[in-house]
């Protein structure tokens, strides 16, 4: 696992170790550019919900959209992130609270507009934990000042005209 991820392993229990570790997966196999192995860490029906509202279903299609995303527009990316957060509404499921920005090739440290806060459902499949759904959100603080809400405003709107397969609305 990477240094960051290794470095906020602080688990209560073996269950949280599991989880924590399955998430330091999720962020190496992201900067391997491995579509395959990110895919391997969720159910053959998860639900995955990327920053810009995308819904993608199944751990098939969850990995071949990464491996794409690996090969073009992420090429040479790695994920940084940090659990903060896990409760365990009954004994094999984890509600997970983390965070996650994305370092582009040749930088050392991500850039502020690509930090995100996520939000997963791990299940136990027998020994095993996995995720069952994921839901990617950026950090848009919009009531920040006039600037933000601004930027905030004409960044959605520009986003709704020209996004593939969206209309303006």
């Amino acid at each position: 696992m990477t240094e960051e991820t290794t470095s906020t392993i602080k688990a209560q229990n073996p269950d949280e170790a599991a989880i924590r570790e399955l998430f330091g997966l999720l962020l190496d196999d992201w900067g391997r550019g491995d579509g395959e192995a990110y895919g391997s860490r969720f159910t053959e029906d998860a639900d995955y919900v990327a920053f810009d509202g995308t819904l993608t279903t199944g751990r098939r299609e969850i990995a071949a959209s990464h491996q794409r995303l690996f090969d073009e527009f992420l090429k040479g990316t790695r994920l940084t992130g940090r659990v903060f957060g896990i409760t365990f509404p009954n004994p094999d499921v984890a509600i997970i609270h983390a965070t996650g920005s994305t370092v582009k090739h040749g930088k050392t440290k991500p850039s502020p507009e690509r930090d995100s806060i996520q939000t997963l459902v791990a299940v136990r499949e027998g020994t095993e934990w996995r995720f069952a759904a994921f839901h990617n959100s950026r950090v848009r603080p919009i009531g920040s000042n006039a600037a933000t809400f601004l930027l905030w405003t004409l960044t959605d709107r520009l986003w709704r005209i020209f996004a593939p397969g969206r209309k303006g609305s």
